[in-house]
Formats: C-alpha cells, structure tokens, sequence
C-alpha cells in the first residue's frame, strides 16, 4: 500500500485516496454523493461561493436581524440548505443576465445525501419528494425560481437577501480572482471538497456561515444571537462547541471594563475561524486590542 504524490492532481482540496498495487486509479463503479458534488463543482471552475451578506443578516435594521439562513435553522432544513448551497455553486450566467442551473431530480436527491436502494442504486421515491419539498421553500423564502425542463429542473437563482429581486453577479470565486466589492462573504469549496457538509450538523454550518460574515477575533454573545441573526442562544452555543471541537474555530477568553459589573469588569470570548475556512485576513472592528489570532495558535481550537 502506497500513497500518490498530491502534486500530481490540480485541485488543493481534493483528499487523495490510498491506492493498491496499480498504479493508476479505479474507476468508481456508481457516481455516489461525493463523487457527484466534487464532479460538478469541479466543472464551474470556481474555488468559493459569495453569498451577499444579506443571507446572514437584515442589514436595513441597525439592530440587525434574522436573514433567509435563520428559516433552515428555524425549521430543521438542513437538506434544504445544502440543496440552495450546490444550485448556488453551480449556477452560471445567462445571454440576458439571469443565473441558472439545470440538473435531473435524481441528481440533486444524490448530491444531498438522499436514500437509495441498497441493491440497484436506484434513487427513492422519498429523495425525489424531499428534493421537491426543498425547492418549494427555497421559493417560498424569494431565493429561486424554477420550472421543469423535459426531465430536468431548472432554476433561477434570486438574490440571496429574499428580497425577491434578481440574483446580481460578483466577480468572484474564480480561481484567482477576489470578491468585487463589499457585503459579500465566500463559502469556500473546501466545505465539500473536506466533506464538511457531512462532519457538520445544522447548526454547525450555520455557525460557520455567520462566522465567516464576521472578520477575525469576532465577539459573539449566546444572548444576541436571537436579535442578531434570528437564531436561538442554544443553538448557536451548540454550534460554536462543535465547530471548535472540529477545530475550525480558535476562542480567547479576554477582560473588559465594566462599569455595571460588581467586580468592575467582564469577560468577553473572541472568535477566529481557522483553516480552511479562516483566518479572514481581516480584522473584527469588535476585536479585543490584545487579540493574538488564531493562526500562529491553531492547537488553542482543540
């Protein structure tokens, strides 16, 4: 048993398989949930999602407030984010502007994990109507439009705020290039590459996806979370846990003062996401002024 030289394959995030006696590579028999993800975000030649900011957060409130992303948590939709998550990777642009993305029902059943036979591979009739149920709340929240063509889906993506209008395009996310302009975050596809879709529970990723609206060394207290993002304290609490347990996220504990306080003071924890997925490069306008990072302190995340 030998391992193959990583150099030899172009994309950094691909996990490199152990491999027996030959030389080359086995095919695969069946295109399975990974194989399916990684072959067509492989063709759109991207390396990151933008995602407007206003998925995470209303950000007309000066007080903040729940975005489309609140709703998959409120409801237990994890399979229904996952789905919006890939059509909004693969969707490309259109001769009159509009993004679109056409795939058969069975194909996005599989890319979300759904049920299969275990003797003919065959897709369930339950994923085909989950993947269903999906799309009708992904309209419902004024995120897609969509339409059968022949035997695909077709669909339309909208903003990413719900406001209902039309989808606006970044530069972004090709490989080499960066976001063009503000009040955009980026997904990096090392969420499915790592298969962290899988590691993850709901409220981990919707953790991670707040977490990488935020710059690094982000402060972020269990009982704002309802006001800020419309999701509950112990859901983000649960969230922040595994995500540090997973050691993505570096936490410091750091000292303020606090005029209200009885001992004149409070402790305050900061967060920076770590690799993959951060650190961001940017800092928190919140930050604490002896932030040390998490980047040269990685093993502090475990």
């Amino acid at each position: 048993m030998r391992s193959v030289d990583q150099d030899h394959f172009a994309h950094p995030y691909i996990q490199i398989p152990v491999l027996c006696d030959s030389d080359d590579m086995a095919e695969p028999e069946k295109a399975d949930r990974q194989f399916t993800l990684e072959h067509y975000l492989q063709r759109s030649e991207r390396e990151a999602l933008p995602l407007v900011h206003g998925f995470i957060q209303d950000e007309s409130n000066e007080q903040g407030g729940a975005g489309p992303l609140a709703e998959f948590m409120r409801r237990g939709r994890e399979p229904a984010l996952e789905q919006y998550l890939f059509a909004h990777a693969l969707a490309s642009g259109e001769e009159d502007g509009r993004f679109d993305v056409r795939l058969p029902a069975f194909t996005w059943a599989r890319a979300i994990g759904g049920p299969e036979d275990p003797q003919s591979g065959k897709i369930e009739a339950a994923a085909l109507h989950q993947v269903s149920r999906n799309w009708r709340l992904l309209r419902e929240l004024r995120l897609i439009e969509s339409e059968r063509a022949g035997r695909n889906i077709r669909i339309w993506l909208l903003s990413d705020d719900g406001s209902g209008r039309p989808y606006q395009h970044v530069a972004a996310g090709k490989r080499g290039q960066r976001l063009a302009g503000s009040g955009y975050l980026q997904l990096p596809y090392a969420y499915w590459y790592e298969r962290w879709h899988e590691r993850l529970s709901l409220a981990a990723k919707v953790m991670l996806l707040i977490a990488l609206y935020q710059g690094d060394g982000f402060p972020l207290p269990y009982n704002k979370l309802p006001r800020w993002y419309g999701i509950s304290a112990a859901s983000g609490e649960r969230g922040l846990r595994e995500l540090r347990q997973a050691g993505l996220l570096h936490r410091e504990q750091h000292r303020r003062p606090e005029p209200e306080s009885p001992y004149g003071f409070t402790d305050v924890y900061h967060y920076e996401l770590l690799p993959p997925f951060g650190p961001r490069g940017t800092r928190s306008k919140s930050a604490a002024q002896r932030w040390r990072g998490g980047a040269a302190s990685s093993k502090a995340a475990t």
